[in-house]
């Protein structure tokens, strides 16, 4: 837990560099604040204003720049999720393919691939693309990530300090190691379908787009699409469905239960996708907080797919999931509804009921390196 007096004593030093120099970058409000060799995933704004100034620590606000210049957390530089697309790309959420450019946007910010980076967003209004830019940092090798939970809006609700105008900070050097397992292609989607056309439930491909998207409802919006649906096979939950109704992820135990229900289980090969890469990287990053280990950002997402006329689609509502084995694995099957209810078993195949979601992510992890191997042996997959 912080100390009041501490976090009163920040929040006055940072209230003050604001107000003196509201372009300067702030200097460490608390330099001998230690940086968590292991950051956590999610962090509160309190707990995260600490390190406002740190040396070891990297903010970045990724909302719009407009919104950005309005005001934000003292520090924070300003980088967009559009900065790092495929300039050839007609319509697409593609990553560039130059990593060294990409790399560079995040260098010339002071961004480094071995500091803690810390990332805003507005996931109440906006579209998560605090979930995209740590992606792009995930795939470019950085490892030490984290969101402040509930966006610059729960920032501001805090009463913590705001800077406006834009910033600059020292150059940091940023040499990539791509991290290649994390970014899906057209065609690993491609072969996701096919798989799942077989009744696979090891590959779930996960549509994060709201319902009348995902069904090509008439008064749905396209957002540039030259066509409506969704991939076939896909599963479909909207990504806000993950967070509560103050734009925070919700808790384990919640998470875990929903995802289990719908088929998306932490042994199953898993692709997000959504319009442009953005809404589903989020969803990315909430899933492997959650620890699930395969798990990857479609970037092209639906603008690419439906801009490709060969390409299928469907519409209206996803398809029944397919059979899958009891989770956890081992656990005993559940009691067959009848012998005519053959939608409902499946349904039901997914979990018992009786397990904390939380204790069973944490016993998969015992338990992936066997039992993964395993099911990759009798059905390799991508």
């Amino acid at each position: 837990m912080l100390r009041r007096g501490r976090l009163a004593a920040l929040l006055s030093f940072l209230l003050a560099a604001s107000c003196a120099s509201k372009a300067e970058y702030p200097p460490a409000a608390n330099p001998e604040q230690p940086v968590p060799p292991e950051p956590p995933r999610v962090i509160d704004p309190q707990e995260a204003a600490l390190y406002i100034g740190h040396p070891e620590v990297s903010f970045i606000d990724a909302r719009p720049g407009k919104l950005y210049k309005r005001g934000h957390a003292p520090g924070a530089m300003h980088i967009e999720w559009t900065e790092f697309v495929d300039p050839a790309a007609l319509v697409s959420g593609r990553l560039d393919a130059d990593d060294r450019r990409l790399a560079e946007v995040f260098a010339r910010n002071g961004v480094g691939r071995e500091t803690w980076t810390i990332v805003f967003g507005d996931p109440l209004t906006l579209w998560g693309e605090e979930g995209r830019i740590v992606w792009t940092l995930a795939y470019l090798g950085a490892t030490r990530l984290s969101i402040i939970d509930g966006g610059y809006a729960a920032w501001v609700q805090a009463g913590l300090p705001i800077q406006e105008g834009t910033l600059e900070r020292p150059r940091r050097e940023f040499v990539p190691q791509i991290n290649d397992t994390i970014l899906a292609r057209k065609q690993d989607v491609e072969q996701f379908a096919a798989e799942r056309h077989e009744d696979s439930w090891r590959t779930v491909l996960l549509d994060v787009r709201e319902p009348g998207e995902f069904s090509a409802a008439e008064d749905a919006p396209t957002y540039g699409a030259l066509r409506m649906g969704h991939v076939p096979t896909a599963v479909n939950i909207p990504w806000r469905t993950l967070l509560d109704e103050a734009g925070r992820i919700k808790p384990r135990a919640e998470l875990g239960e929903l995802l289990i229900s719908k088929g998306v289980r932490p042994d199953a090969h898993i692709i997000t996708y959504c319009t442009g890469g953005v809404r589903s990287a989020h969803t990315w990053f909430v899933l492997n907080m959650l620890g699930y280990p395969d798990v990857r950002n479609y970037a092209g997402s639906w603008w690419e797919w439906s801009l490709d006329r060969k390409l299928p689609l469907e519409t209206g509502a996803q398809r029944p999931p397919p059979w899958s084995p009891p989770w956890p694995p081992g656990s005993a099957p559940p009691e067959p509804v009848g012998d005519d209810d053959d939608s409902a078993q499946v349904h039901r195949a997914g979990r018992s009921g009786s397990e904390d979601p939380a204790e069973v992510l944490r016993a998969l992890r015992d338990r992936l390196s066997t039992t993964h191997d395993a099911d990759e042996a009798a059905d390799p997959t991508p």
